[in-house]
């Protein structure tokens, strides 16, 4: 983001970068279409507030703070830089999303509180990125197939105008189902896993590959919000926070259809 709006906008942000800002009616699924952003108003020097920045072009990122009830902005970082080589990935997650953080840190104003993470997929062979092709894609999901791997969500909130960070990691292990071909095929071509860490997205239709998580499911589509909430405390935020849930748990589906939106996988 270019900067912060000021003054006397009252328009729902949903989206401010490179310096242009644009307004989004777009509902998220499973949220009521009263905007849940803060509005920006003219500051009142006796009742200061505390500004929530999310460091995130991922709208799954954005609905898992929704539906925690929190009131925020968002501001896109730069495309997610690669793993460190050589850097263990439960640390480089924390260092990518301290890296945004920092970034986005510096475009807004002083007392804001920063949020960014990054997700790693830790395959039986390493740690797994974004496909970007269908080559690619069907790869990673055979590499994955019948076996379990480990998912990684590092989060860090950082306190503009200051020194305070707060870091940490949240993990999950994962279970896919031995899907068919066809099954793989079909999934490759809808696009979704293309730019999805692991190449697959739990939350839609690739929870349809996944038999079971251990552990919180949010930290698989991207966020572990009960963990955010925690370092949000830990760096000072003023206002009372509200207890977080995981997503909501939902048995395995019949009849699998595609693109669901928040589909959760069945606890181990």
């Amino acid at each position: 983001m270019g900067g912060v709006a000021r003054g006397g906008e009252d328009r729902d942000i949903t989206h401010v970068a490179e310096g242009r800002m644009t307004d989004s009616d777009e509902q998220l699924p499973g949220v009521r279409a009263a905007s849940p952003f803060r509005r920006v108003a003219p500051r009142v020097s006796s009742a200061p507030t505390a500004r929530i920045v999310l460091a995130s072009s991922s709208p799954r990122r954005r609905e898992l703070l929704v539906r925690a009830g929190i009131r925020f902005v968002v501001v896109e970082p730069s495309p997610d830089p690669p793993l460190p080589p050589g850097m263990c990935a439960d640390l480089g997650c924390q260092l990518i999303a301290r890296q945004k953080a920092v970034e986005i840190a510096e475009r807004v104003e002083p007392g804001s509180f920063v949020v960014a993470a990054d997700t790693v997929v830790v395959g039986p062979r390493g740690p797994l990125g974004k496909p970007g092709t269908p080559e690619a894609a069907r790869r990673m999901l055979t590499e994955l197939r019948g076996r379990r791997h480990t998912v990684l969500t590092g989060v860090c909130v950082l306190r503009t105008g200051t020194d305070v960070v707060a870091l940490a990691v949240s993990r999950s292990l994962v279970k896919m189902r031995d899907f068919s071909d066809q099954d793989l095929i079909t999934y490759v071509a809808s696009g979704e896993p293309l730019d999805k860490a692991g190449a697959y997205a739990v939350q839609g239709a690739g929870g349809d590959l996944v038999e079971a998580v251990s552990g919180r499911v949010d930290t698989v589509v991207g966020l572990d919000v009960a963990l955010t909430l925690r370092l949000l405390a830990e760096a000072g935020y003023p206002d009372p926070l509200p207890r977080a849930t995981d997503v909501p748990l939902t048995p395995p589906r019949r009849e699998r259809r595609p693109l669901a939106p928040m589909r959760a996988a069945q606890r181990v």
